[in-house]
């Protein structure tokens, strides 16, 4: 029979193998789409890797709740075990005006890292509203 502390070191040493995988796992890939169902403000997409630019677009958003019709999408920098710095933001509007309508984000000159966006004042902001959007696409390559 094992002595507890043989089973507490093992469980140490699994764990310490386990973070250190997510510490150094390869970033997501580069341009990816995807949809948004339900966020509040806060909410975050995934990370992707990037060297200079990004560009995001959303394709038919609808903001449940809401008495405006926009959302601000706010760029950061993914830190592990550090602040995350922010790139900025870019109110989205014309995706709410129908069908096949898109807005667009660019950020340029960003560093290399994984970046990722989040949404921040839904139609009127606060946690009343949940963001809807068909087609979200994120695009790493600034020559298209």
């Amino acid at each position: 029979m094992r002595s507890v502390t043989t089973i507490r070191r093992a469980a140490l040493a699994a764990a310490a193998v386990a973070s250190l995988g997510l510490i150094n796992a390869p970033s997501a890939a580069a341009n990816w789409t995807s949809y948004i169902s339900s966020w509040t403000d806060g909410n975050e997409s995934r990370r992707w890797a990037d060297e200079s630019y990004s560009q995001v677009q959303f394709t038919n958003c609808f903001a449940q709740y809401g008495t405006q019709d926009s959302v601000v999408v706010k760029m950061w920098q993914d830190k592990p075990l550090a602040t995350d710095p922010s790139y900025g933001s870019k109110t989205f509007t014309n995706c709410f005006k129908g069908s096949g309508y898109t807005s667009n984000g660019e950020w340029t000159g960003l560093p290399s890292g994984d970046f990722y966006f989040e949404a921040d004042k839904i139609a009127q902001g606060g946690s009343c509203c949940l963001l809807n959007v068909s087609t979200v696409y994120v695009d790493t390559t600034q020559a298209d």
